[in-house]
């Protein structure tokens, strides 16, 4: 079981450091944002991966593709009202986020959490993985074991991400990027929303 919860981790690991909807809202969040905002937006991500473990471990993984489908829809709007929003927003003045401008910890919070709970695909990975891991005959400990690993996983990588982004060396490397780097992530995030809506139009 070790071995198979160290291979676990693993794969979590690179799928987690992937650009995807919840790299690119921690990076672009870590960037333009304070670290309260931040943070809270790596645990909402990690309450959107407890939903997950949740929706899984009460059997619910044959959900139809109807509602998934109106599911990732949601995440498309939302993924793409981020964008725009970071896009349009003031720049951050040099040296760093303007507290007073930025997002309270509720927003980053709600934001991360919107953000993975409304990502099918994330769901079906899960699925996916678990049924590797969780065999029919594993003990209910071992099934209740998994999901908490996992979502105390994604949340210590999660704020590594956002500490290592907002540690001094990095921002200092940063420096005048602060301005525009936001607004790129924000025009990453609607090229993940146009790039999901076509997939979910053309499935």
């Amino acid at each position: 079981m070790a071995v198979e919860l160290a291979g676990l981790l693993g794969v979590l690991t690179l799928a987690l450091l992937s650009p995807g909807p919840d790299f690119l809202l921690v990076v672009k969040n870590s960037v333009g944002g304070t670290r309260a905002r931040a943070l809270a937006t790596a645990v909402g991500i990690s309450a959107g991966l407890a939903a997950h473990m949740l929706l899984i471990s009460l059997g619910l993984a044959a959900t139809p593709a109807s509602v998934l489908r109106i599911v990732q829809l949601v995440g498309v709007a939302f993924l793409g009202y981020l964008g725009v929003r970071a896009m349009l927003a003031a720049p951050a003045p040099e040296g760093g986020a303007d507290p007073g401008r930025a997002s309270s910890a509720h927003s980053g919070f709600v934001e991360g959490l919107v953000c993975n709970i409304t990502n099918p695909k994330a769901f079906v990975f899960f699925v996916s993985l678990f049924a590797q891991v969780i065999r029919p005959d594993a003990s209910a400990a071992w099934r209740v074991v998994v999901p908490v690993v996992v979502v105390l996983h994604g949340l210590v990588m999660w704020c590594g991400v956002v500490l290592a982004l907002q540690s001094p060396v990095v921002a200092r490397r940063l420096g005048r990027a602060q301005h525009w780097l936001p607004r790129v992530f924000g025009a990453l995030l609607v090229l993940v929303a146009v790039t999901v809506l076509v997939d979910a139009l053309t499935a």
